[in-house]
């Protein structure tokens, strides 16, 4: 069994079982996931299990370098003071309790919204899986395999049910379905059967969170908190399943607003390629939404010849600047004047500007230096964001009136990261070593990139070498 891996049905249950009426579609997903992850199902458990440690590796990443931010770290204090416990991740001054530890890396992975997403599921399974994986992980002493395996069946189950989820007005999609792909890993790494597994999920999609998006709106950071509550619901739902605490079934067909909230098939068929094979990777900070117009903003700053960091002048600015995208682009991130880095995080008018206006792109565009910048106002003050249904995918288009009348064109589609455009190994390397390096040392991250990368799967989560100091 590779990785040191269990069986998931138990010592009493085995796969021959899964036709079984007390069998959901979920559990049975989850074994056939098991079965190519132990190499048995066909010839494709490599490529799997590499693009989980890939994912892993770049979840890390991202959550060790949102430790370090400020506020983080003042909530950090806040659990490790008032909800004590004894575990520890690289980066963290105080240990924290099982469900302290989840919400602190959750809210650490949020930060700078660096961490993956799924297009097809209009969110991120890495968010709502990985930090639960972790936590968990260290809890149960459950080794690297284990730990991998575990995001894996809730990355797919999520993904699957984030496909056919519907985000409500006014609602954000972090918390949401993501309780179910929580719910899914925690049932894995407390070696649930499969009836437990499923009777978890049929209790989650009864007690799904609803994460208003006002709280982006207004750039609240309790927005931080929403896939750390969405988490730790599932791993509560997966506890009390194990002690026969099961939702009722069958599942989406008694949710009260069905028609809005579910009105796509589900489907949980193992599917080739899988959705985590499917994933992208950022490489820019800020929803997803926002880099099809950065991309824009710098094919246009190419064009014209202008270096990065070097901003424009007054005679250079543009006398109106009109961004094109798709529906959900507009909607969910076309927030005019945002005025803190929340805010600025959702605004596809302030990313495109903030990029014109210096050619910068990382993660300190959205702090208070760059949001008060005098000149960026008057960007903003000339921007119109409009939604086009006319081209399919993701995609940005800006159209720029130059001071002296004329007019150029620029978008930005395929993104590097993007499926069809994926990051090469090295690529993920070094956003690893940017994420991690300033803040562990580079030893330290390197050790951590070739255990997350190479290690056997039977060994521990942590190199043995990783410096607790």
């Amino acid at each position: 069994m590779a990785g040191g891996t269990e069986n998931l049905d138990g010592p009493n249950t085995a796969h021959s079982d899964s036709a079984s009426i007390h069998e959901h579609q979920t559990a049975r997903l989850v074994g056939q996931l098991t079965d190519i992850w132990e190499g048995s199902a066909n010839n494709t458990q490599q490529d799997i299990i590499t693009s989980c440690r890939l994912i892993f590796l770049d979840s890390v990443a991202v959550i060790i370098n949102g430790l370090f931010n400020q506020d983080v770290r003042h909530l950090e204090q806040q659990f490790g003071a008032i909800a004590a416990g004894g575990l520890w991740f690289p980066g963290l001054k105080k240990t924290q309790s099982l469900h302290g530890l989840i919400s602190l890396l959750s809210a650490a992975a949020t930060w700078n919204e660096l961490i993956e997403g799924q297009a097809q599921a209009h969110g991120r399974p890495a968010l709502h899986t990985v930090p639960l994986c972790i936590s968990l992980g260290i809890s149960q002493q459950r080794n690297l395999g284990q730990v991998l395996l575990a995001m894996l069946h809730g990355y797919e189950v999520g993904a699957r049910f984030g496909e056919a989820y519907a985000v409500p007005a006014g609602e954000h999609v972090d918390g949401t379905w993501g309780t179910i792909a929580a719910t899914v890993s925690a049932c894995t790494l407390l070696k649930a059967t499969p009836q437990q597994t499923t009777g978890a999920v049929n209790a989650a999609l009864c007690q799904m969170s609803r994460s208003l998006f006002a709280a982006v709106k207004a750039g609240s950071q309790s927005r931080l908190l929403y896939s750390g509550l969405a988490a730790n619901r599932g791993m509560d739902l997966a506890i009390a399943s194990i002690a026969d605490f099961h939702g009722p079934d069958p599942l989406i067909d008694l949710s009260i607003d069905h028609s809005q909230r579910w009105p796509h098939d589900l489907n949980l068929e193992i599917g080739n390629p899988l959705s985590i094979e499917e994933s992208y990777v950022k490489l820019l900070p800020g929803a997803r939404h926002l880099h099809y117009g950065m991309e824009a903003a710098l094919a246009w700053r190419r064009e014209k010849g202008y270096a990065t960091g070097k901003h424009l002048m007054e005679k250079e600015w543009p006398q109106s600047i009109l961004i094109k995208t798709y529906a959900e682009a507009a909607k969910y991130c076309g927030l005019a004047k945002p005025n803190n880095r929340i805010q600025a995080q959702f605004s596809l008018q302030y990313a495109t500007c903030i990029t014109l206006l210096t050619g910068e792109t990382n993660g300190t565009i959205f702090s208070d230096a760059y949001l008060n910048l005098s000149a960026l106002q008057r960007f903003l003050d000339r921007t119109q964001l409009c939604s086009d249904g006319s081209q399919p995918g993701r995609w940005a288009e800006i159209t720029i009136v130059e001071n002296n009348g004329q007019t150029s064109q620029t978008s930005g589609s395929l993104l590097k990261g993007d499926p069809g455009n994926p990051l090469s190994q090295s690529d993920r390397m070094d956003k690893a070593v940017t994420l991690m390096g300033e803040h562990l040392g580079m030893e330290q991250t390197k050790h951590l990139i070739q255990h997350y990368l190479e290690a056997p799967l039977n060994e521990s989560l942590f190199p043995q070498t990783l410096n607790r100091g």
